[in-house]
């Protein structure tokens, strides 16, 4: 039948002779009905937006002890790259802004008092005011890392990665302070610092060895 077919007028007249009792159990019986159709409506299914540890596939475990500024700093890079995930010619410096980030909250965390009690490196009397160039710049002097090593901190094959991590990072932020960074640069990025355990190099490397 077409909705053009319903004589609603009959509808009307025929609803006007029923008593009270006869609607009410008219009423009750729409009322099931649509009860019904609705429970047998399947929800469409939510799709839902992976979180940072399964876009970068690692475990939650081995991060969940790390500050919570440097996680929310690695989500808000990950959130980033996934805004432009259907456009990998896309700039993807504001990622690397907060892996960039990220990295500094964690060497300011564990790095600071070690580096200025055992290097005393100029500019560490404050470390919300150091860069990553200031923990960069004493790692290029080998005798600083034998220092470090000799104290029981880290050892000089872990050191040498932290180097090259934060020489990395700090390249690609100035990268994307006056170029892009592209897609491929921000995918080598993040093998640094999961894949090859970058960021956690830094928490292992000043759990101190000596007794």
């Amino acid at each position: 039948m077409k909705f053009s077919d319903i004589d609603f007028s009959a509808i009307g007249k025929m609803l006007d002779s029923m008593s009270d009792e006869e609607k009410e159990q008219i009423n009750q019986y729409a009322n099931n009905m649509m009860e019904n159709m609705q429970q047998n409506i399947e929800p469409e299914p939510v799709e839902e937006e992976p979180d940072f540890f399964e876009q970068l596939h690692i475990k939650e475990e081995d991060y969940q002890d790390l500050p919570g500024l440097v996680l929310d700093q690695i989500e808000a890079a990950c959130d980033l790259e996934y805004y432009y995930e259907d456009d990998d010619q896309a700039d993807f410096s504001a990622s690397v802004l907060f892996y960039a980030k990220a990295v500094l909250h964690l060497l300011r965390h564990y790095d600071f008092a070690i580096y200025k009690e055992l290097l005393n490196p100029d500019g560490f009397a404050n470390p919300n005011v150091t860069t990553l160039y200031s923990y960069l710049f004493p790692l290029t002097n080998e005798k600083n890392i034998h220092t470090l090593v000799d104290h029981g901190y880290g050892d000089t094959s872990g050191w040498l990665e932290i180097q090259m991590m934060i020489r990395q990072l700090y390249t690609l932020l100035n990268r994307a302070e006056y170029d892009t960074v592209s897609y491929d640069d921000l995918q080598a990025l993040k093998s640094i610092l999961f894949e090859q355990k970058g960021l956690l190099k830094i928490v292992e490397c000043t759990e101190t060895t000596e007794d």
